[in-house]
Formats: structure tokens, C-alpha cells, sequence
């Protein structure tokens, strides 16, 4: 009789065996995904997250009231944080750069608004220019700045010219208008130099709490976990019928099997994520484990069901590209529809996912972690059930 201590010393002495070839795999395969998270985050979809809004400015900019106000919104306001005014020769030069996508709005400042102001009836508007289609939160900061640019010019200019033309009517000479006209100036200047609560930058990145680099690093961790399998793959050839029949015959049935097999599979795995982790987010590595436990029984019970090396690399690989996407591994989850994210979400990707998120944000993962038990003891169950079936 063939005692499971003795099979399963076996086993590890199989797999590190192949430890080597393993380990070459995995850096492969790390290296290519630090490769794509670089790309991802130095790209420059990501950076213009972090860029101003830009709106052109067409037209009359020369007056000196307008002037004034365009230098204030530029270098005093606090949505000089949050905005960038372009200044253009024409129109068609705007409404080319806002196609092209490099600024996000034009106002077109006409000679009839700024005489509107010299003579105080404000009753012309500027002209504001968007794109077209739904209006979403980039349609409405734009709104929103083009009031701030509109409401420092026209009533700034207004406040004082206002007192201008009554303090003329009143017959206050010209030093005391001066100094007054200054006065009030420099109260404009005063209130927005105050204004420092327009802006709090809040990133709340894409999911879970995650900012985009941490919900990016999440997903290719998670996807490097679960590739780690096919490094493994070569402890899965070679295995017969006849063994596992013989072994039935000597005391070690498929339960025992499926157990002494799987746990040198899942030692490899941790120690490889412990290592690659380690250098890079210290805190996450043995946190990770019960990830490792519930992917290596995934691929497991993948390679146990399936015959022949093509097979078993195809089938995973299409079923963990298609379980990582639709979780959120590759893009964004809530781009997706409220169904498949919810979809996405109770796969073992999307649990895994959740609970890393969960760890990063320091919130409580207590629940992820016994769905994730579920899910090891189901598929290895599920690999027992196929084992057994072919001892029989």
C-alpha cells in the first residue's frame, strides 16, 4: 500500500523538477505584462486625464477690459488649475483645433459685445462653441468654465465703469475718480487672489475605489496569476489512465490523487507570486493566496478535463482572456452593460477582483475570501469527479 505522505513527496519532487523551465516561463510572462502596464499608464489617453481643460479665445481680445480679464483668468483665478484659454487669430483656426481634439471649446469674442461693455448694456452674449452629441461631465465643466471667463470680463468692467460715469455725473475730479476706479480694481483682484476653493482635485479612478493605476495593476496581476497555469502545464503530461488505476489499486484513490497532485501545484504558484509581488507591492504578496488557491484549482480542473497540450493551452487561454475581460481585467467594467458587469462580477475573475480592490482600499474582503473557498473546494471537487471517472 502506497501511503499519501509518499505521494505526495512524489509530486513535489515532480514538480520542482520542473522548476526551472517554469521560472523561465513566469519571467517571461511578467516582463510582458510590466511591459503592458507601462504602455498602459505612460499612454496618452491616461496622461490627458491629468491635463487642464483648454478653451479657445476668438476675436476682440485687444480691449483693455477684456484684455484684463483674459490675463486674470490666466494668472489670478484659481481655474487657472482647471483651465488653459487658447487664443486664436479666427474661427476656423478654433473650430479646426477642436476637431483635432486640442481644446475642448472656443468663445468668439465679437466687436459688438466688446462695445456692448464700453457702453454698460451687456445685451450682447459670447458666442460659445461645443461639440455636438450627448451631454456628458466634459460638456458640463465647459459650461460651467466658460461662466467663470464670462463672469470675471463682463462684470469686472462693468463694476467699473459703472463708477466711472456716476462719479463724473457727481463732478468728482479726475485724481479722486482715478484713485476710486483703482480702489475697486484692486478689490477684483483681491476677490478672486481669495478664491481658492474652486478647485479640490479628487481622483477616483475607474472602479472599486482603485485610482487608474492601481485598477490597471490590479487587473494584469490578477491575469498574470492566472497564467501562471500554463507555466505549470508540463506537470500535467505524460499522466495516463492506467497510472491513476494503478495507483486507485495501491490505496491512493482519486480523492487523495487529486489532493497530492494539486497542492505542489499550488505551492509553485504561490512562491512565484510571492516573488514577483514581493519587489513590487510587499504588502499584497500573502494576501494574494487565496487568488492562488482558487486559479490553480481553476487551471486544474481545466487541464484535468481536457487531453492533449494544444487543447489544454487553447481552451485556458480563450476561457481566461474571456473571463478577464468581461470582469474588467483589459478595460474598464462599468464601460460594459449593467448585466455583464454583474456577470463579470460573480465569475471567479470578478471576485478576485473585488478583493483585491478590497485590500488596495483597505476595505473589509472577509466575504470575497469565503466565496473564493467556494469556488477551490467546487472545482476541486469537480477534478475528483473527473479523475475518478477515469480510474473506472
Amino acid at each position: 500500500m502506497v501511503r499519501f505522505k509518499d505521494y505526495l513527496i512524489i509530486q513535489y519532487k515532480r514538480v520542482f523538477k520542473l522548476l526551472p523551465g517554469m521560472l523561465a516561463m513566469i519571467v517571461a510572462v511578467a516582463v510582458l505584462l510590466y511591459l503592458i502596464a507601462y504602455a498602459i499608464v505612460n499612454s496618452d489617453s491616461y496622461n490627458a486625464e491629468k491635463q487642464r481643460y483648454k478653451i479657445g479665445v476668438v476675436g476682440e481680445t485687444e480691449d483693455e477690459m477684456i484684455s484684463l480679464g483674459v490675463q486674470m483668468v490666466e494668472t489670478l483665478d484659481e481655474s487657472r488649475f482647471m483651465l488653459e484659454l487658447v487664443e486664436y487669430n479666427d474661427e476656423q483656426a478654433a473650430r479646426d483645433a477642436m476637431r483635432n481634439a486640442d481644446i475642448s471649446a472656443y468663445i468668439v469674442i465679437t466687436e459688438a459685445f466688446s462695445d456692448a461693455l464700453d457702453a454698460m448694456t451687456n445685451d450682447e452674449k459670447l458666442t460659445y462653441y461645443a461639440t455636438s452629441g450627448q451631454k456628458g461631465i466634459s460638456n458640463v465643466m465647459m459650461d460651467e468654465i466658460a461662466l467663470i471667463a464670462t463672469n470675471i470680463i463682463v462684470y469686472s468692467e462693468t463694476g467699473i465703469c459703472t463708477l466711472r460715469e456716476i462719479m463724473k455725473e457727481e463732478g468728482f475730479e479726475k485724481s479722486v475718480r482715478s484713485q476710486k476706479i483703482n480702489d475697486l480694481f484692486m478689490t477684483y483682484i483681491a476677490s478672486l487672489v481669495t478664491r481658492t476653493e474652486v478647485v479640490e482635485t479628487r481622483e477616483l479612478g475607474l472602479s472599486d475605489g482603485l485610482s487608474t493605476p492601481e485598477y490597471y495593476f490590479s487587473g494584469l496581476l490578477l491575469f498574470f496569476i492566472l497564467l501562471l497555469s500554463f507555466c505549470g502545464i508540463s506537470f500535467f503530461l505524460g499522466q495516463k489512465n492506467a497510472s491513476f488505476k494503478f495507483l486507485s489499486s495501491k490505496g491512493i484513490n482519486a480523492y487523495m490523487q487529486i489532493i497530492g497532485e494539486y497542492i505542489p501545484f499550488l505551492t509553485i504558484n504561490v512562491i512565484c507570486v510571492a516573488i514577483i509581488t514581493g519587489f513590487i507591492y510587499p504588502h499584497l504578496s500573502a494576501a494574494l493566496f487565496p487568488v492562488c488557491m482558487m486559479f490553480s484549482a481553476l487551471g486544474f480542473l481545466i487541464f484535468e478535463i481536457l487531453i492533449g497540450v494544444i487543447n489544454k493551452i487553447l481552451v485556458a487561454f480563450m476561457l481566461y482572456v474571456g473571463m478577464g475581460y468581461v470582469s474588467g481585467y483589459f478595460y474598464p467594467k462599468t464601460f460594459f452593460p449593467e448585466v455583464v458587469q454583474r456577470v463579470g462580477e460573480l465569475l471567479p475573475t470578478g471576485i478576485s477582483f473585488t478583493y483585491v480592490g478590497a485590500i488596495i482600499t483597505g476595505k473589509d474582503s472577509g466575504v470575497n475570501i469565503l466565496i473564493m473557498i467556494i469556488y477551490t473546494f467546487v472545482f476541486l471537487l469537480c477534478a475528483m469527479l473527473v479523475r475518478k471517472q477515469k480510474i473506472r
